[in-house]
């Protein structure tokens, strides 16, 4: 039991510590209606892989590397980076744009970011 405790203690604490003033990055789409998005994969961010889902990462300049999904004929998708602003206690969606779903090229963009409930940004 005390070790329950302990345990539950620790997590809520390293909790509270992470989303002092930190954000998240997930790639996927959060609107799922127009059609020419696509989701997409999260390789890296500011150059460093990530195997988060979603991303913890700090405010400023970020550069997050995704990958679109693969289309017929290929095993792989392509990827692309997109640089911007990542404000604190912030979580954004990064999706792909496509002109046509059977290309593989894309762009990435914000499809959706939402302030993080209980989050105390400086």
């Amino acid at each position: 039991m005390k070790r329950a405790i302990a345990a539950l203690t620790t997590a809520l604490a390293v909790t509270g510590c992470a989303t002092d003033t930190l954000s998240y990055v997930q790639a996927g789409r959060y609107f799922r209606t127009p059609i020419d998005t696509y989701d997409a994969i999260l390789i890296s961010v500011d150059g460093k892989s990530t195997t988060q889902r979603p991303a913890l990462v700090d405010p400023g300049m970020r550069t997050i590397v995704v990958q679109g999904l693969p289309t017929a004929g290929f095993r792989y998708g392509e990827q692309r980076a997109l640089t911007f602003e990542v404000k604190p206690c912030v979580r954004y969606w990064i999706a792909a744009r496509k002109d046509s779903r059977l290309s593989q090229d894309f762009e990435p963009y914000v499809d959706y970011s939402e302030p993080i409930s209980g989050c105390k940004a400086a």
